[in-house]
């Protein structure tokens, strides 16, 4: 046999079971010209899987070699120069198919495999397996030599070596790098830059153009319009399943891992809201390796939260302004009422106030008329006196709501003086000490009615064995006063002369609807052993 440099075949391939039985027309080739032209020629053949053939073209192969050149542990062994070196990057298996040896020539070779130079996975020993003739037939290629599949972790490398076994010389050797890689950002593009984005996907070889990004110590910073990102990869990607991606936003998960949405090499980010975002990247092949970009999206002025501030406080301020306007409203509509209904009241007030006068003129007149007829011109001309000086203080009074408590004692008492100068009866008013009398306000003409009706209704049929009393007594803030006669009471006959206490009552009630925190209250009573009794309560009166 012709012996030509020999060279080792090296497969790369994901397989479930390592055999001898590899189905080449599932995997591409590349190999130097001439190692196909005789099927005694030896020569490098490398088939990798079509559907693991990423990144294949972007491995530093070259480097390798230049790197076996200089390492002590790989040249001392006297290796030769030829030496075959490939960098892979995922966990699939190295299968190593040594061309140019067959059943044959076998017994001539043996082989090893070592794991980083030293340690010895399979120690020299004979070729005892080779392909199968059924599935390399297309490519008329007898069965050669199979020296089995292996495959280490990222960082490692497996090591064959072939000799002759009379001479103990290594004739060639394979190495296969596991090497780590990561994904790699090549250029990002934004909604601006979609066209220059386009043309680069269109033609990969086009030339980038230069980044107008604005970076603030290494972060990339975005405008509020630019959420739309382009991460352009170096490596080529031809199935969405080699490439994964999470996206974190303001240290939350917005996106989990997930497989590419593209078969192609760039992700794309769409719609990003504002925030700080830090993106991951990585390989299915080698996912303890992850690429880490962090970028922020600035929040535009109207989401801001100065803005928001300020926008609150114009929308309370309008909110409060409206709202303001109809309390406004609302006030002034209640103020009209209340001022329409205080006015109503008044009038009330006053027209029961001017029934008052002329029931109280009537009966003065009908005193006088009295003692005319008894023919007591002294005491009619002193009745008349005091009745002037009476409709004086009336007429004072007229256009007053209040009046001192004061000065209704004094229109009281000259009352009380006009008709005991008629019936002849006994009268006391009492007014206690804690009660100034100067200070104390309390309506005109309200008192007098009420004692007018003690008078005609009580005593005036007793003449000078009547009694009646007129008693101010303070209760804490409530001040009372009681009207008391001794005479047959006026309960019987109330309904048919009772004009007066019909008029106080309807002007009570109205006083009440005018001070809701100051009521009056009214009450009739017989009057222990005869007579009867009227008790008002000014509640609240001294507040």
């Amino acid at each position: 046999m012709k012996r030509s440099l020999l060279l080792l075949i090296l497969t790369i391939a994901i397989v479930k079971h390592a055999s001898a039985q590899i189905d080449w027309p599932k995997y591409s080739q590349s190999f130097p010209n001439g190692t196909f032209d005789q099927p005694y020629n030896f020569g490098i053949v490398i088939m990798v899987k079509e559907e693991n053939n990423s990144f294949w073209e972007h491995q530093d192969n070259n480097g390798l070699g230049r790197r076996l050149g200089k390492d002590t542990s790989f040249t001392n062994n006297r290796r030769p120069e030829n030496s075959v070196a490939i960098t892979t990057f995922d966990t699939s298996k190295a299968h190593f198919v040594l061309h140019g040896v067959f059943k044959s020539n076998a017994n001539d070779y043996e082989y090893r495999v070592l794991k980083d130079y030293k340690e010895v996975i399979v120690p020299w020993g004979s070729i005892t397996k080779f392909t199968d003739a059924t599935k390399v037939k297309p490519f008329s290629i007898p069965p050669i030599a199979y020296l089995g599949g292996y495959r280490t972790e990222v960082g490692s490398t497996i090591v064959v070596d072939v000799r002759l076994k009379d001479l103990k010389k290594i004739v060639t050797t394979a190495v296969v790098a596991w090497t780590p890689i990561k994904p790699v950002i090549r250029n990002i593009y934004t909604t601006n830059h979609l066209n220059a984005f386009l043309k680069k996907l269109q033609h990969s070889w086009a030339k980038d153009e230069p980044s107008t990004l604005t970076y603030v110590h290494n972060k990339l910073i975005l405008k509020p319009t630019d959420n739309n990102l382009i991460f352009y990869l170096s490596e080529d990607i031809y199935n969405r399943d080699q490439l994964e991606y999470e996206l974190l936003r303001n240290g939350e998960l917005s996106i989990p891992w997930k497989f590419n949405d593209f078969d192609n090499n760039f992700v794309w980010l769409k719609e990003l809201a504002p925030g700080d975002y830090q993106l991951k990247i990585r390989y299915t092949a080698q996912r303890q390796n992850v690429t880490n970009f962090t970028f922020e999206v600035t929040t535009p002025w109207y989401q801001s939260t100065w803005f928001k501030i300020v926008a609150g406080i114009l929308i309370c301020a309008f909110l409060g302004a409206i709202i303001s306007v109809i309390v406004n409203i609302r006030q002034k509509q209640k103020a009209e009422q209340e001022l329409a209904k205080k006015t109503k009241l008044q009038l009330e007030l006053k027209s029961i106030y001017a029934q008052l006068n002329p029931h109280f003129i009537f009966n003065a007149l009908s005193s006088i008329q009295g003692l005319i007829n008894k023919q007591d011109i002294k005491g009619a001309n002193s009745y008349l006196s005091d009745f002037a000086r009476l409709m004086r203080e009336s007429l004072n009074n007229n256009n007053k709501d209040q009046t001192s408590l004061d000065k209704e004692v004094v229109t009281l008492d000259t009352y009380l003086k006009l008709e005991q100068l008629r019936f002849g009866f006994k009268y006391d008013i009492n007014i206690d000490k804690g009660i100034n009398t100067y200070e104390t306000e309390i309506p005109a003409l309200l008192l007098q009615p009420l004692v007018e009706n003690a008078v005609k209704h009580g005593v005036s049929a007793l003449q000078d064995k009547g009694i009646v009393t007129v008693a101010f007594t303070r209760q804490q803030n409530n001040m009372l006063v009681i009207i008391s006669d001794n005479g047959n009471g006026f309960l019987a006959n109330a309904n048919d002369n009772g004009f007066g206490l019909k008029l106080t009552y309807d002007r009570i009630k109205l006083l009440n609807e005018f001070t809701k925190g100051q009521q009056i209250t009214f009450e009739v009573s017989n009057n222990k052993p005869s007579g009867a009794q009227i008790t008002l309560t000014f509640n609240n009166w001294f507040l």
